[in-house]
C-alpha cells in the first residue's frame, strides 16, 4: 500500500486551551480555519484562523444557555460560513472582521417547516463545492449523533437561504442493515461534489461504539431522497467478528476521505488511512518526525491539516505531501 508522506510546513501551539478540531477547512493561500470550543466551557465555540502570523480568533459563539444545537462550519470560496441554530447564516470573507448576515427560511405557511422544530444541528464536518450545503442533524432521540441531514440552499447575491429538504439515509441500501428496529444509519460526514451527495455512515448500532464497536460502516453516494445510489466502501457485519472494530470517516476538501479506526487492536493497528473516491485506493499516512500522535483532519490539494490531542488540543499543524 502506498503512503502519503507529510512534510511539516508550520505548527501552532494551542496548549490545551481548546477541546477538539470539530471541523475545518484549508484556503488556497495556505491559511487554515478550525471550528473548536473552549476547554473551560465546551459550549463556547470559536473559529480560529491559523497563518504565518500566528493564531487569530475570528469568530466566537456562546451557547452556554441554549439547547444542544451546535454551530456548523463550512468553507466556501476564500471565506467560511457559520450556520447558526437560530436560522441565521454568517458568511466571513476578506479579513473576516464583519460577516454577511443571511436569514434562513425554514418552510412557509403552506408547506410547513422543512427542518423539524426539535431537530438539532451537529457540527460534524461537511464539504461542498457549491452553494448547496449539507448539514447533519439529530432528531427525536439525542445522543450527540446524527441520523438525519438537511440541504441548505444559499443565494449570496440575494442574501437569502432556505432549507430544501430534511432526510434520512435509507438503510435498505446497505447489506448489513438491521431489520429489528427503525433506527436509520448514523452519519459521520457529508459532501456535495458536482451536484451529487456523498455520506459516510458508521452503521446503525445504538450501543456504545467505543466499548462494543460498530455494526458496519460505509461510504455511499445517495440521492436527494436519501436512497443509496452507489457504495464505494462497505464493511462486513462487524458484530459477527469476535473482535470489536469500526472506522469513522470524514470527507475533505479533496478527493480523499479520512478513515480513523476506533481501536488500536484492529488490523490497521489504530492508524488512520485515506481513501480515494476517484480510484478506490487506500493510502497509509506518514506523519513528520515527532508527529506520530497527530491526527489528520483535512486535505486541500497537497496541503493537510493535523492536530495533537492530549487532554485538550495541544497542537495544530499544516503539512504538505508530494505526488
Amino acid at each position: 500500500m502506498e503512503k502519503l508522506k507529510l512534510n511539516l510546513i508550520e505548527k501552532w501551539d494551542t496548549n490545551g486551551e481548546y477541546t477538539f478540531v470539530h471541523s475545518c477547512g484549508i484556503l488556497s493561500d495556505g491559511r487554515a480555519l478550525v471550528l473548536t470550543s473552549e476547554a473551560e466551557n465546551y459550549r463556547k465555540y470559536s473559529v480560529l484562523e491559523l497563518s504565518s502570523q500566528g493564531i487569530r480568533k475570528v469568530a466566537a459563539f456562546d451557547y452556554t444557555d441554549s439547547r444542544r444545537n451546535y454551530p456548523v462550519f463550512f468553507k466556501y470560496g476564500e471565506g467560511f460560513g457559520i450556520i447558526k441554530p437560530e436560522n441565521e447564516l454568517l458568511y466571513y470573507t476578506v479579513d473576516f472582521s464583519s460577516p454577511l448576515v443571511i436569514p434562513i427560511k425554514n418552510g412557509s405557511l403552506f408547506s410547513g417547516k422543512v427542518v423539524p422544530e426539535k431537530a438539532e444541528q451537529r457540527y460534524f464536518q461537511v464539504v461542498s463545492d457549491s452553494t448547496l450545503i449539507p448539514v447533519c442533524f439529530e432528531n427525536k432521540v439525542y445522543y450527540d449523533l446524527s441520523r438525519c441531514f438537511a440541504l441548505l440552499d444559499i443565494d449570496f447575491k440575494a442574501k437569502s437561504a432556505k432549507w430544501k429538504s430534511f432526510l434520512e439515509i435509507d438503510k435498505q441500501g446497505f447489506t448489513n442493515h438491521d431489520e429489528s428496529n427503525e433506527e436509520m444509519p448514523k452519519i459521520d460526514s457529508l459532501k456535495i461534489l458536482n451536484n451529487e451527495i456523498y455520506a459516510f455512515t458508521s452503521g446503525e448500532s445504538t450501543t456504545s461504539v467505543n466499548k462494543w464497536g460498530l455494526d458496519y460502516y460505509a461510504i455511499a453516494k445517495i440521492s436527494d431522497k436519501g436512497k443509496v445510489i452507489k457504495k464505494y466502501i462497505e464493511s462486513d457485519n462487524l458484530k459477527r467478528s469476535e473482535k470489536k472494530g469500526g472506522v469513522n470517516g470524514v470527507f475533505t476538501d479533496s478527493d480523499y476521505v479520512i478513515l480513523t479506526p476506533l481501536f488500536k487492536s484492529d488490523e490497521w493497528k489504530g492508524k488512520q488511512r485515506v481513501f480515494s473516491l476517484s480510484n478506490g485506493e487506500y493510502f497509509d499516512i506518514g506523519f513528520p518526525k515527532g508527529m506520530s500522535k497527530h491526527k489528520l483532519h483535512n486535505i486541500n490539494g497537497s496541503l493537510c491539516l493535523t492536530s495533537l490531542y492530549d487532554r485538550g488540543l495541544q497542537e495544530i499543524a499544516l503539512c504538505k505531501f508530494e505526488g
